[in-house]
C-alpha cells in the first residue's frame, strides 16, 4: 500500500465533512419535527387539573376579569407565591386569541371546531411557547458547549432529544405552570454564561434577560442559581477577564427592568404584600418557615430526592455518568461544558438543601443535565447501544399496543375496559384444559390505572385524533426500523417513543382522563345548589383537613363564580353558607359544623375517594334583603 493511499486527501476530508454536515442537518430536521410533535398534543382539550393548573388558571381568570397585573389574586385573595410574568403572559394569550377570533368572525371566516378554544385552553398555549423557548436554548446550549474549532457531533440536537426523552419533563411539559417559564429563563441565562467569553453583547443580553424571566416567573431561585454560577466561573481562566466583567455589567443592565419594575409597583401598592412575597415566599420557603402555622411548601423529607431524583432525571443523569467516563478530557477542556456542569452542581445543591421539595422543582435543571448527557451519546459503545435499543423497542412497543388495545375495546364494545383480569375478556382461553393453563396465566393481571378512570364514560369517534395517533405510531415504527444498532442513532427510539406515547394518550384518551380529573361537574352542581340569595360563603382555615385548598378555590371561582371568606371555625362567621372540603382519610365520618347549620349539598368527583365537598346553610337564613345573588351559568372558561 503506497503512502499516498494512507494519507487522507483534501477531497476525502471534504467529502467526509459534507457527509457529517448532511447527517447533522437531517438530525436537526428530525429533532425539530419531534419537538413540535411533543409540544402540541395535550395543550388543549381538557379543564385545568389540580394542583398547579387549577390555581394558575384561577389567577389568570382574575387578571382577565379585573385587569390588575400587579397583584396576582386567587378568587378574592392576593396570591404572592410567585411573580406574575407567567400569568400575565397566559392572560395576554387569551386576549390575543379572542382578538384573532373576533377578527376572523368579522372577516366572515369560519373557525374550525378544533381551533375554537375556551379561555383556559387558550391560556395553556403560553406553556407551549415557553416550552419551545426552553427547547431552542437547550439546542443552542448543546451546540455552544460542545463545539471545538467550529466542529461538533450534533450535540445540540442530541441535547434536545435527551431533554424530550427525560421523564421529569414528560408530564409537566403540557400544563399551565410557571416552572416552564422558569426553566426557559434558566436555560437562556446559562446560554449567556457559556458564550460570554467570546461574545460580550450576546452573553450579557441573554444572561440578563434569562435572569429577568426566571425572576418574574418564580422569584429568587432561578436568578440565585445563575448568580452563584456566574460568581464561580472566574475560577476558570476563560471567565477571569475584563471582558467577562463587562458581560456581567451588560447583563445587569438588561436584567434591571425585570428585577425592579414589578417589585417597586408591588411595594407601592402595599408594603405588607411585598414583605409577604419577598421574605415569606422566597427566603422563608427555602428555609422552611411557617406562615399562620402552616409550612410554605411541601416539607422535604430525608429520602425525598433519593426516591425522586433517579426517575425525574432518567435517562439524562445516567448519560451524564457516561459523559464523565467516556469524555472526561473533553469535559475539562471545554469551557462551555464546565459552565453547564457548575450550574448543575449549584442547582442540585440548592434543591437538596432546601426545606421544601417537589419533583416539579427539578424542571429547570433538566436542560443542563441534557446538555451534559449529549456528550456521551456519540461515544457510547455497542455493548450499551444494543440492549438500550432492545429494551426501548420492547417497552414502547408494549405501551403502544396497550394504549391502542384499550382504545379499540372502547370503540367496539361501546364502554370502557373494566378492571378485571384481562383473561376474562378472552373466554376461550379459560376453557383450555388444565395442561394448557400456562397460556392464560400471563393474562391474569389487572390494569391498575383503570381504578382511577370512569367506567361509564361514553367514547366518541374522532377521525382526526385517530389519524394523528396512527401517524405518531407509524413514525415511531419507522424510526425504530430505520435506525438500528450498531448505529448510535438507534437511541432515537427513546425520545421518539416518549413523543409517540404522549401523543397516543393525548389523542385517544385525553377526554377519558379529563372526565376523571375535572371538577367542572362538581362545581356546576354546587352552583345549582346555592340558595337564590345569601350574604356570603365562608370556608374554614383550620384544620387543614377541612380547608378549601388553593386549587379548589380557583376552580370554584372560574367555573361557578364562587368566592369564599376564610374563618377560623363555623362559629366564627356571620355568613349564611359554609363550604368545607373534607379529606376523607382524616374525617371518614364526615364533618358536623355544630348546631345551627344544615347540610344542603355534598359532592365529589366520581372516583375521588380522598375529598368531599359539603355545603351548609345557617338555619333560618337565605331570605335576607341584603346579600349576593346566586351566580348565573357557569363561566365557560
Amino acid at each position: 500500500m503506497t503512502s499516498e493511499s494512507k494519507t487522507p486527501t483534501k477531497d476525502s476530508n471534504s467529502a467526509g465533512a459534507n457527509k457529517r454536515n448532511s447527517a447533522q442537518i437531517w438530525l436537526g430536521l428530525l429533532t425539530l419535527l419531534l419537538a413540535i410533535a411533543y409540544v402540541l398534543p395535550g395543550l388543549t382539550g381538557h379543564d385545568p387539573w389540580k394542583q398547579d393548573e387549577a390555581y394558575s388558571y384561577g389567577i389568570v381568570h382574575n387578571m382577565l376579569e379585573s385587569g390588575d397585573l400587579v397583584v396576582p389574586k386567587l378568587a378574592d385573595d392576593p396570591f404572592l407565591e410567585k411573580p406574575p410574568l407567567f400569568y400575565i403572559s397566559a392572560a395576554g394569550m387569551v386576549k390575543l386569541y379572542q382578538e384573532l377570533s373576533s377578527m376572523a368572525a368579522a372577516a366572515g371566516l369560519s373557525i374550525p371546531k378544533a381551533l375554537q378554544l375556551p379561555p383556559h385552553d387558550a391560556a395553556r398555549l403560553v406553556s407551549g411557547v415557553f416550552l419551545l423557548i426552553l427547547f431552542g436554548f437547550t439546542l443552542l446550549l448543546g451546540r455552544a458547549a460542545w463545539t471545538h474549532d467550529n466542529q461538533n457531533q450534533g450535540e445540540g440536537s442530541i441535547a434536545l432529544l435527551i431533554l424530550i426523552g427525560t421523564l421529569g419533563l414528560a408530564w409537566s411539559a403540557h400544563f399551565l405552570i410557571t416552572d416552564l417559564a422558569l426553566s426557559a429563563g434558566v436555560a437562556m441565562g446559562l446560554y449567556g454564561l457559556v458564550v460570554a467569553p467570546k461574545r460580550l453583547f450576546q452573553g450579557g443580553f441573554w444572561l440578563g434577560t434569562g435572569v429577568g424571566i426566571a425572576f418574574l416567573s418564580k422569584g429568587l431561585i432561578g436568578p440565585g442559581i445563575l448568580a452563584v454560577t456566574a460568581l464561580l466561573l472566574p475560577l476558570f481562566r476563560e471567565w477571569r477577564t475584563k471582558r467577562y466583567f463587562r458581560v456581567l455589567l451588560t447583563a445587569l443592565l438588561f436584567a434591571s427592568p425585570w428585577l425592579l419594575i414589578w417589585p417597586i409597583l408591588l411595594y407601592l401598592r402595599d408594603p405588607a404584600l411585598f414583605d409577604l412575597w419577598f421574605w415569606d415566599n422566597n427566603i422563608g420557603r427555602f428555609l422552611g418557615h411557617y406562615l399562620n402555622g402552616e409550612p410554605l411548601g411541601p416539607p422535604a423529607t430525608i429520602d425525598f430526592w433519593l426516591r425522586t431524583w433517579p426517575w425525574v432525571t432518567f435517562p439524562a443523569a445516567l448519560l451524564v455518568l457516561f459523559t464523565l467516563l467516556l469524555r472526561v478530557l473533553d469535559v475539562w477542556s471545554s469551557p462551555g461544558v464546565r459552565a453547564v456542569l457548575v450550574l448543575s452542581i449549584v442547582g442540585w445543591t440548592v434543591l437538596f438543601f432546601s426545606h421544601t421539595a417537589r419533583d416539579l422543582y427539578a424542571l429547570p435543571l433538566l436542560a443542563p443535565l441534557a446538555v451534559l448527557a449529549a456528550g456521551a451519546v456519540p461515544r457510547l459503545p455497542r455493548l450499551i447501544v444494543l440492549p438500550a435499543y432492545a429494551l426501548t423497542v420492547l417497552l414502547f412497543g408494549f405501551a403502544a399496543l396497550l394504549v391502542w388495545g384499550v382504545w379499540s375495546y372502547h370503540m367496539f364494545a361501546g364502554q370502557p375496559l373494566q378492571n378485571v383480569p384481562l383473561v376474562s375478556y378472552l373466554p376461550f382461553l379459560q376453557e383450555l384444559p388444565g395442561d394448557f393453563a400456562f397460556v392464560s396465566q400471563p393474562l391474569g393481571f389487572y390494569l391498575p390505572f383503570l381504578d382511577y378512570l370512569p367506567a361509564d364514560f361514553a367514547f366518541v369517534w374522532q377521525p382526526v385524533a385517530f389519524v394523528t395517533a396512527a401517524l405518531f405510531t407509524v413514525v415511531w415504527v419507522w424510526i425504530a426500523v430505520r435506525f438500528r444498532p450498531p448505529q448510535v442513532a438507534s437511541l432515537l427510539a427513546w425520545p421518539a417513543g416518549i413523543v409517540m406515547l404522549w401523543g397516543l394518550v393525548a389523542m385517544l384518551h385525553l377526554p377519558w382522563i379529563d372526565a376523571a380529573k375535572s371538577y367542572r361537574d362538581v362545581f356546576t352542581d354546587l352552583q345549582a345548589a346555592l340558595p337564590d340569595r345569601y350574604n356570603c360563603i365562608a370556608d374554614i382555615v383550620q384544620p387543614e383537613t377541612l380547608r378549601l385548598r388553593e386549587s379548589e378555590r380557583g376552580l370554584a371561582h372560574f367555573i361557578a363564580g364562587i368566592t369564599t371568606k376564610h374563618v377560623a371555625g363555623a362559629d366564627q362567621t356571620d355568613c349564611d353558607l359554609l363550604l368545607v372540603e373534607v379529606q376523607l382519610k382524616a374525617h371518614p365520618e364526615g364533618f358536623d359544623p355544630g348546631s345551627g347549620w344544615e347540610k344542603i349539598w355534598q359532592g365529589q368527583r366520581r372516583l375521588d375517594q380522598r375529598d368531599r365537598f359539603l355545603l351548609f346553610q345557617r338555619q333560618g337564613s337565605g331570605a335576607g334583603d341584603l346579600g349576593e345573588e346566586r351566580p348565573d351559568d357557569p363561566v365557560a372558561g
